[in-house]
């Protein structure tokens, strides 16, 4: 049988979905294999690489039931239920990132004896909305040509009005908008930064710890990268977004979009695992060209040890 445009577009989705999820296993073996995760910032960035790594088993997941090999019967709700709440993990991780960064930008703060809040708040959260649209009836195969997902038939009737509204409120509009003030919380941090920079140059001319600006401006050197990760996820989630609203709406999508969406969100692993891997090099490369990064390793509130 030959092959139309979306057998193609799930075939790239899956296999990029499994490759991500390779590079993902192998990236968080790296860092735990070279004892990084003792440091929190590494954490804060393996979090997210472990949240990308679910997100592409989702997708895999949804690459069988495009295929037709688990689109019938019980297991679709299922993939559909997992695609839910592995994405919502995904964003509660990002969002918790962001908070940790913000408290260290703004505050000089760390927020590291909250992890474990963090990661549980990121696991159970998800679990107190996500089984709804079981209740409902509404995880199922949304479309001939989508795999399992939130069920809203292309019709007027009140089963379909129900479909959107939980698409919508469960996961498009908190995705949108979570992120969104996400990225804004992000440009507000850098302007402040920068503001701060300008204030305090003639302060910082010392590459002392002991002074308090130079200090700082050197921990800012280990966190900006951890930026990266909001960006990417702001990214991906806005073209299923963009696509799923158009659809809704009744605009016809091109199809080019559909493969954008897909490659996207299957390359979310892969993508994460490089940006952790560039970290590592660029913060060792430097590591080894300065003396002064290495003792604010251990004592700069971001990337100290949770248990003091």
């Amino acid at each position: 049988k030959k092959m139309n445009f979306t057998d193609t577009v799930t075939l790239i989705m899956g296999c990029t979905s499994a490759f991500s999820v390779v590079i993902c296993v192998i990236v968080v073996t790296i860092v735990t294999l070279l004892g990084l995760c003792k440091h929190f910032m590494y954490r804060l960035a393996t979090y997210q690489v472990v949240g990308a790594l679910l997100m592409n088993v989702a997708t895999g997941l949804a690459f069988l039931s495009y295929a037709g090999l688990s689109s019938r019967g019980p297991t679709c709700p299922v993939i559909a239920f997992v695609n839910v709440y592995f994405t919502w993990i995904k964003l509660l991780l990002t969002l918790g990132m962001t908070v940790h960064v913000f408290s260290y930008v703004v505050y000089r703060k760390s927020l590291a004896y909250l992890e474990w809040f963090y990661v549980a708040f990121s696991v159970l959260v998800p679990l107190l909305f996500s089984w709804v649209p079981f209740v409902t009836h509404n995880y199922g195969q949304a479309d001939p040509n989508l795999g399992c997902f939130i069920d809203a038939p292309n019709t007027t009737s009140a089963l379909h009005r129900n479909g959107i509204i939980e698409e919508y409120s469960i996961y498009y509009g908190p995705l949108l908008i979570l992120m969104t003030l996400d990225m804004v919380t992000i440009t507000g941090m850098a302007i402040y930064v920068k503001r701060r920079s300008l204030t305090h140059t003639s302060s910082v001319m010392s590459s002392s710890l002991n002074n308090p600006y130079e200090a700082h401006r050197q921990g800012l050197l280990y966190f900006s990268p951890l930026l990266a990760y909001p960006m990417l996820f702001f990214v991906i989630i806005l073209f299923p977004c963009l696509f799923r609203t158009l659809s809704t709406l009744g605009v016809q999508t091109n199809k080019w979009l559909g493969l954008v969406t897909g490659v996207l969100l299957a390359s979310a692993g892969w993508i994460a695992g490089a940006i952790l891997s560039a970290h590592l090099c660029c913060v060792r490369t430097y590591m080894k060209r300065e003396t002064v990064p290495f003792e604010i390793e251990q004592r700069t509130p971001l990337v100290e040890d949770s248990e003091r």
